[in-house]
């Protein structure tokens, strides 16, 4: 860490009456933290920037408490992995686990061995699927069926793993954050801005730039949510994936549903009925008895008599 960003840190603990957590220190001279501390640095080389440098350093401690909750859920992934593993051994060694540890030793090939091991893997934690990670229980390594809700599906949740490979080539984080835009940021946001592509450092996939279309006289709003934004966002990937949002200069489009469209097409096609049906229709109408019948095909007789013509 560079001496301005120490003089500013503690020029910052003065202004906050209380001080910075060590650990946050470090985290902000290692080479995670990079970007930020060269962009937190750029904004002190020019003057008259204090009060923007605080906004980037309130930034950086929101990218932190993400990468930070990030590690433990890590650490804790591991420890309970480690901890599977030493009660697999111990069951091997059981009554139930011995059927399993024999056909192990007796394999004749490493795959075989391999392939062997696997499948008491299995068997041990379909009998014990408290003692693996909550990730691990809906995969094939347990065959635990996962929860299904009885709830009729929309096109976009039955479309999206087909035009998801199409949205990761535009920048997108994984296409999650156009899928689930409205539950990070809200439904006020997301009914007033749309997430358009989100952009990285070389060679890097954390703390990218998200570019958002806002509807005309929105940008205040966004620029005030700022920090709030990039915190749901970074809470929902569980690490630091945006540091920085910009809005674009792009218009906002409003997506129209296939229903509206139909809608309004149907009705600049409609035409006024004629005020009397043809001669042809009229010898139709007079074999039908039904009264509610012969007038719905007179109406339907006028309205064709009119489009033809």
């Amino acid at each position: 860490m560079t001496p301005m960003i120490e003089d500013f840190l503690n020029r910052e603990e003065g202004r906050r009456n209380r001080s910075l957590s060590k650990r946050f220190r470090t985290w902000l001279g290692s080479e995670k933290a990079k970007v930020h501390a060269e962009k937190l640095e750029r904004c002190l080389a020019k003057s008259g920037n204090e009060a923007k440098a605080g906004q980037v350093l309130r930034q950086c401690e929101e990218a932190y408490k993400a990468d930070d909750a990030y590690r433990k859920q890590d650490n804790k992934r591991k420890k309970s992995l480690k901890q599977f593993q030493e009660a697999f051994e111990n069951w091997l060694n059981t009554d139930k686990g011995k059927p399993y540890l024999v056909e192990i030793l007796s394999a004749k090939t490493e795959e075989v061995r391999e392939l062997t091991k696997d499948e008491a893997e299995k068997a041990f934690a379909r009998a014990n699927p408290h003692l693996l990670p909550e990730d691990y229980r809906d995969t094939s390594k347990t065959r635990i069926r996962p929860v299904r809700h009885a709830r009729l599906k929309g096109v976009e949740d039955l479309s999206f793993d087909v035009i998801e490979p199409g949205l990761n080539q535009l920048g997108l984080v994984g296409a999650s954050i156009v899928r689930s835009w409205s539950e990070i940021v809200g439904p006020a946001l997301a009914q007033n801005t749309q997430a358009e592509r989100v952009t990285f450092p070389p060679k890097a996939r954390t703390n990218g730039t998200l570019f958002i279309k806002a509807r005309h006289g929105f940008n205040t709003i966004i620029q005030h949510h700022l920090s709030q934004i990039i915190f749901r966002i970074n809470s929902h990937f569980g690490f630091s994936a945006i540091s920085e949002i910009r809005i674009s200069k792009r218009y906002y489009e409003e997506f129209d549903s296939t229903g509206d469209r139909v809608v309004r097409k149907v009705m600049s096609s409609r035409v006024t009925p004629a005020s009397e049906v043809s001669p042809n229709t009229a010898k139709l109408l007079e074999g039908i008895t039904d009264p509610e019948l012969r007038k719905a095909f007179e109406e339907l007789g006028k309205v064709i008599k009119a489009r033809n013509g």
